[in-house]
């Protein structure tokens, strides 16, 4: 992309993109859900691996202890990360709490809109690939196998200090830019999930307190040097290997697609009291539980198991529902943004 072309956009162009930010805001709050799916299916994908390449750039840096302000804002794709970071702000102040709402009180119908836009996005992405080969093909399978192992992963217990949300910062920032690999699904991995998106919906609801402050700082500065490394190696694959690329995110989405299985069933859970952090087995533990969420205890879910939906009536009617107006709403999305640019270049011709 040109350094002028966001020069020439319209402001119903910064619209789309600001709704792109607030799509990957949306889903990086879900465990199983990318927000580097959510830019994959509405095209701001490469763009934004490269505008964060630029702004992390010995360039910038040099430009900027020198004070030369004008030429960073005449070179810098301001305008794009801006529509785009008002959109993931704004999904992340307005929706955090609801959606992890929505995954606690509505699991399977959250997750089954979900699973169709990714069947949806897979299938859309798949034609970005300009020629299929053998090469192509395996990269899409060691993507998948990736991914796959990285869902099944065994949530762990980890202490809430300043160096593990760091380290979240890291890992999560280059999973949330990855199609297919959720940011937030590592947050619960790394028994971190419900600690950092508290802080994050405390904050913007102006309950502000130094320990939100301190993991939220913390958080910020490993996500800032995770995704500053990690976009120049996206850039450079996309530059010299743009289709095993490519094909590697496919494999992603396809691998992470069992996580976001409507129909699951907990097995293990979580329980953090004042004094300590019990694990129970579901069933068995069941009346166990019951005692704990009675007397306000933390639930979280270790580990769940897909299964068979449980007969042929209005709720299994309603998850299909969800999932056809997920995959429908990824088609409408793509069959509108291509006539956008049909437009676009009938307007430059």
């Amino acid at each position: 992309m040109s350094e002028q072309q966001p020069r020439r956009r319209r402001f119903s162009d910064y619209c789309r993109i600001t709704f792109a930010g607030f799509a990957m805001g949306v889903a990086n709050v879900i465990p199983g859900v990318s927000g580097g799916t959510m830019a994959f299916i509405l095209g701001v994908f490469e763009e934004l691996v490269d505008s964060i390449r630029k702004i992390a750039s010995a360039e910038t840096f040099r430009l900027l202890l020198r004070g030369r302000f004008r030429e960073l804002y005449d070179t810098l794709p301001w305008r794009f990360l801006l529509a785009l970071g008002i959109g993931i702000a704004v999904a992340f102040a307005g929706v955090s709490k609801l959606f992890i709402y929505l995954l606690e009180q509505h699991p399977t119908l959250t997750f089954a809109f979900f699973f169709g836009l990714i069947a949806a996005s897979i299938v859309s992405v798949f034609r970005k690939v300009k020629q299929w080969g053998p090469g192509r093909f395996v990269s899409l399978l060691c993507g998948a196998v990736v991914a796959y192992v990285m869902i099944t992963l065994v949530p762990v217990s980890t202490p809430n200090v300043w160096y593990v949300s760091f380290l979240c910062g890291v890992i999560c920032i280059c999973a949330m830019i990855l199609p297919g690999i959720s940011g937030s699904f590592l947050l619960l991995v790394l028994g971190q999930y419900q600690y950092v998106w508290g802080a994050v919906g405390d904050f913007a609801m102006g309950r502000i307190t130094l320990a939100n402050l301190n993991t939220l700082w913390w958080l910020g500065l490993g996500a800032v040097i995770g995704v500053g490394a990690f976009s120049h190696l996206l850039n450079y694959l996309f530059r010299r290997q743009h289709d095993l690329t490519v094909a590697a995110l496919i494999g992603f989405m396809v691998g992470s697609m069992p996580r976001l299985w409507p129909w699951q069933r907990i097995v293990e859970v979580s329980v953090k009291t004042q004094d300590a952090l019990v694990r129970l087995q579901l069933p068995t533990d069941a009346g166990q539980l019951e005692q704990y969420e009675s007397l306000g205890a933390e639930v979280t879910p270790l580990v769940v198991r897909n299964v068979a939906p449980d007969g042929f009536g209005g709720s299994f009617w309603a998850v299909v529902g969800l999932a056809v107006f997920g995959l429908l709403l990824v088609l409408a999305t793509e069959y509108f943004a291509a006539r956008g640019d049909r437009k676009k270049m009938v307007e430059q011709k």
